[in-house]
């Protein structure tokens, strides 16, 4: 059992070290950081510094004070609350222990009651410093409840929604979503208060915003959190069910979102031909555009992480199905052959392994000659395991129960790319088993390239991963050995004791 001690205890203690013993304030903090821990007490949550401010209070509880008196003024000296506020988040910012602390002193009510008071002003006379005021107080929440999302109640659901829905300011929007974020993180009750509030509306919404792509960058973000079950306080989470309602409103705005900004959708590039602004009208149209152009590196991050959004939406077969109809195996194809960024390449393996599990879906993507792709990924970034056991998952996942597949990747050099990659990275787990998988579903169905593992001697590193993971996945490790018609002892999962069953 953990112990635990109050931020008053700790610092009686090094006071006392301070006054009776007569040490150094560096002293004293060293010798009662060993005193509990060898006591076995939790101190991840004490801030043990000793960082006092004014008189015996810590410099957070002073921040928290000022704050709370400037905002009790009818009128109050925006500056003064600004500057309080840029104190309080660098103090936030410095570990979880500073957070509690201010969270124990009531500093996530008052800025709930400052960010509440000014968004009626801004929804009443939407002005820049009023907007500038509200983002200061928003980033100032975001720095508090970072690993502390238990603060949120629900006047801050209803400040969030209430943001979403009357806001057009991309500032505001981004800032909102940054915190709606950290309200999401591993806490099961927020991430379902939200939903109550029908946030998958909002998010649909802000995926269409065109104004800033990092608008949509911050929504795709926070719709990934709603996807997840990572809040161990709960046994059922409802990742399933948001990720439902989520992909049936957000999927199609998010194909249309990557084919915007991959700048692919040929349609569009014809109807540009033929609807030619003839050489005179064209001066005021450079200038819209050039007001309108969205700068490189944003492209790619909206790139990058709406595949990895549509990746976690895709929980049912038939959304499989609803991404290929909108062409997404023709978007990726170009994706993966224009983009240079590895974590691009990364997350549109992620995407084409998920997509593969519908079997027309994998059809369609081996049509699209996405096989050499995938092989070109696997030896480019060879080094990154991470990247490698994706770019495998594809090969298991499109040669699955398809021996036209596995034919097309031989015939694409797979067969040495995998090799490569399990003698890269042998100690690797997910690379070595996406890579017995991989080998498996190649030579399943298609005995007839057999010869070509054992020339690359297959048998012999499959052997050595079994040294090492049997625990963890022998079976597959035999069941790519026994495809490969090497010699290998297959073990009963279970025997029967040889007694009769009762009538």
């Amino acid at each position: 059992m953990v112990r635990v001690i109050t931020q008053e205890t700790y610092d009686d203690v090094v006071k006392e070290n301070i006054e009776e013993f007569d040490m150094t304030p560096e002293e004293a903090v060293k010798e009662a950081i060993a005193q509990f821990q060898a006591q076995g007490v939790d101190l991840s949550n004490i801030i043990k510094d000793l960082a006092l401010g004014s008189g015996e209070e810590h410099a957070v509880t002073t921040i928290v004070n000022k704050l709370r008196n400037l905002c009790s003024a009818t009128e109050y000296d925006n500056e003064a609350v600004l500057q309080e506020l840029d104190a309080l988040k660098t103090e936030c910012k410095k570990d979880i222990a500073h957070r509690v602390r201010a969270g124990k002193e009531g500093a996530y009510t008052i800025l709930i009651d400052l960010l509440e008071a000014r968004q009626k002003i801004y929804l009443q006379n939407a002005s820049e410093a009023d907007g500038r005021f509200i983002v200061s107080v928003l980033n100032t929440l975001t720095s508090l409840m970072n690993m502390q999302p238990d603060l949120l109640e629900a006047k801050g659901i209803d400040l969030i929604i209430s943001l979403l829905d009357n806001t057009d300011s991309s500032e505001v929007l981004i800032s909102t979503l940054k915190w709606t974020y950290h309200c999401c993180t591993k806490h099961e009750m927020n991430r379902q208060g939200l939903f109550g509030k029908n946030i998958s509306k909002n998010l649909k919404t802000l995926l269409q915003y065109r104004k800033d792509v990092k608008v949509a960058v911050a929504a795709m973000r926070v719709i990934r959190k709603f996807t997840v079950d990572d809040d161990v306080r709960v046994q059922f989470g409802k990742a399933h069910e948001h990720a439902k309602v989520l992909a049936t409103t957000s999927l199609l705005p998010l194909v249309i979102l990557l084919k915007e900004n991959s700048d692919v959708n040929e349609d569009d590039k014809q109807n540009d031909k033929d609807n030619a602004i003839p050489e005179g009208d064209k001066t005021q149209d450079k200038q819209n555009d050039e007001e309108n152009t969205i700068p490189e590196g944003d492209k790619e991050e909206a790139i990058a992480e709406a595949l990895k959004t549509i990746s976690s939406l895709l929980v049912r077969y038939e959304l499989c199905s609803l991404v290929a109809d909108n062409g997404i195996s023709l978007l990726l194809f170009t994706i993966l052959l224009k983009y240079k960024r590895e974590d691009i390449a990364q997350h549109a393996c992620t995407l084409i392994a998920a997509l593969a599990g519908n079997d027309d879906v994998k059809r369609k993507l081996m049509q699209a000659f996405i096989a050499p792709l995938i092989i070109s990924i696997l030896n480019k970034y060879i080094h990154n395991p991470k990247t490698v056991s994706q770019a495998l998952k594809c090969i298991s996942t499109l040669t699955l129960r398809e021996a036209s597949h596995a034919k097309q990747f031989f015939s694409c050099d797979a067969a040495e790319a995998i090799i490569s990659s399990m003698k890269m990275h042998p100690d690797d787990a997910t690379v070595q088993k996406n890579a017995c998988w991989a080998i498996r579903n190649m030579v399943a169905r298609y005995r007839d390239e057999n010869s070509k593992f054992h020339e690359l001697g297959a048998e012999e590193l499959l052997n050595d991963a079994y040294k090492k993971f049997s625990d963890d996945f022998g079976f597959d490790i035999k069941s790519a050995l026994r495809d490969l018609e090497c010699d290998v002892k297959l073990e009963e999962q279970w025997k029967g004791k040889g007694k009769e069953i009762e009538k």
